[in-house]
Order: structure tokens, then C-alpha cells, then sequence
């Protein structure tokens, strides 16, 4: 993305606006699309993300972290929506490949429940992490925060979980 269209939408200019979110169009839509699985929520989170945009645009500087800025709107949105109607829509969250047996309906219903028993920022970072298949340094750019910090929250986030889980009878403390 070019630095001049970022400083021209910053300005109030609508179709510089426009060509930037026309620029990352696409990849929101994947975005989006991981955390709903139907194209209906995929294309309102699009929306409400592009409006959020437009009245937020002068927070964003610099066009090296324009994919970055908007991916947090964006999974900020989503992750939000999903909490307050109190119910998960990824009906099939992908888990590493390498599990040696499927989860089914009733293990990703429970651990997508005790996903959301955490902290909000823990919450976000396990599902772009495990769910978005985001890498560390993604999750670091995406939420503005230190590498080191989303490790802690990735690693105390999967500890609670584990905790609360083998509290509960779900697991076997593996």
C-alpha cells in the first residue's frame, strides 16, 4: 500500500479511502470468513470493519502497518460479536493437523467454551494462533503488542485452559 493514499484517506479524501480498503479487501474477507464460515457474517464483519476504518483512519500512520491496523479492527469486531451473542459460529475450527484423532462435535464445542472463559487478550491470541493459523510475530503485529507478550498470554491461556479443563473431568491431565 502506497504511504500517499494512506496520507490523503487520513486527510478525508473518500476515494483514496476507498482504494485502500479496495487493497485489502481480500484478505479481510479470509479474515472474516475463518471466524463466521458463511459468507453473510464474513461480508457484514467487512462492513462494520470499513466503517470503523473511515471514522478511525487518522489513528493509522504509516502503510507498513495498514494490513496489521485493519486485521485488528476487524478481529476485534468478530471476537466481540461472537461473545455477545454468546454463541461460537465456527462450526469447524480446524485443529493442528497433526492430532492423532478428530475432535468431535462435543470435544470443539468444550474447548471452544473454555476458550472463552479466558481473558479477552488471551482469547484472541489462542484462536489467531490455532484458528487463524497466524504465527507469533503476525499476532505481535496484528495486536501491537511485544512477541513476548502474546507468548506469555499463548502460554498462560493454554495452562488456565488445561486446568480448567482437567478441573472439569474433560481431560485427563495430558
Amino acid at each position: 500500500m502506497d504511504d500517499r493514499i494512506i496520507k490523503l484517506a487520513r486527510k478525508g479524501d473518500e476515494e483514496a479511502f476507498s482504494q485502500f480498503i479496495k487493497f485489502y479487501k481480500k484478505d479481510l474477507y479470509v479474515v472474516a470468513y475463518r471466524f463466521y464460515h458463511n459468507e453473510h457474517d464474513a461480508l457484514e464483519a467487512i462492513q462494520e470493519t470499513t466503517y470503523r476504518a473511515y471514522k478511525s483512519i487518522r489513528q493509522l500512520r504509516e502503510a507498513s502497518s495498514a494490513k496489521a491496523w485493519l486485521t485488528r479492527i476487524l478481529a476485534n469486531y468478530c471476537l466481540n460479536e461472537i461473545r455477545k451473542n454468546k454463541k461460537l459460529v465456527q462450526e469447524e475450527w480446524h485443529f493442528d493437523q497433526e492430532e492423532k484423532a478428530p475432535l468431535d462435535w462435543v470435544d470443539r464445542h468444550t474447548v471452544k467454551e473454555h476458550i472463552f472463559k479466558l481473558k479477552k487478550n488471551t482469547q484472541k491470541v489462542i484462536i489467531l494462533k490455532y484458528f487463524q493459523d497466524y504465527t507469533i510475530k503476525e499476532i505481535s503485529n496484528i495486536l501491537n503488542k511485544p512477541e513476548s507478550t502474546i507468548k506469555t498470554w499463548l502460554y498462560k491461556g493454554l495452562n488456565q485452559m488445561r486446568a480448567n479443563m482437567e478441573k472439569e473431568g474433560v481431560t485427563d491431565g495430558r
